[in-house]
């Protein structure tokens, strides 16, 4: 085997490796999975170590420019949780870009409404576009 060959495969190796731990352990938070006997009720519980509460009110986090557009994340809480998730993402007139954002951004809002918070993942397909929402959402949360 070739020098090349064993150094492909031992980053290979690596990054299987890396994917697997982050899955395994949700990054960072315990995994518990709960099944019935019937086998009706299969589900997978995120817990993690503290409640993130925020002050009530709508706000508006910073305008984020990426290669294709632009994102601008309003996040309103109410009772000290995030109750709703809005975005504008502007795409620059590109088309391609627009539907990955028409597709992305539904995802991540509800992404953030079940986390309760900005530690969400970003979307394969349309990593620019949710690198911007997070950091926008991000900016938004620290003000509340």
């Amino acid at each position: 085997m070739s020098i090349r060959a064993k150094a492909a495969a031992v980053v290979a190796s690596v990054g299987v490796l890396s994917a697997g731990w982050a899955v395994g352990t949700a990054n960072g938070a315990t995994v518990t999975n709960t099944t019935t006997t019937a086998g009706t009720n299969n589900s997978n519980t995120t817990t993690t170590s503290g409640s993130t509460s925020y002050k009530d009110g709508t706000y508006t986090g910073t305008t984020v420019q990426h290669q294709y557009g632009s994102v601008t994340v309003t996040v309103t809480i109410s009772g000290g949780k995030i109750s709703n998730v809005t975005a504008q993402a502007d795409s620059a007139g590109n088309g391609r870009s627009a539907s990955i954002d028409s597709q992305a951004v539904p995802i991540m809002k509800s992404e953030v409404l079940a986390a309760n918070s900005g530690n969400v993942q970003t979307v394969s397909g349309a990593t620019y576009t949710t690198t911007a929402y997070i950091t926008s959402l991000q900016s938004a949360l620290a003000k509340a």
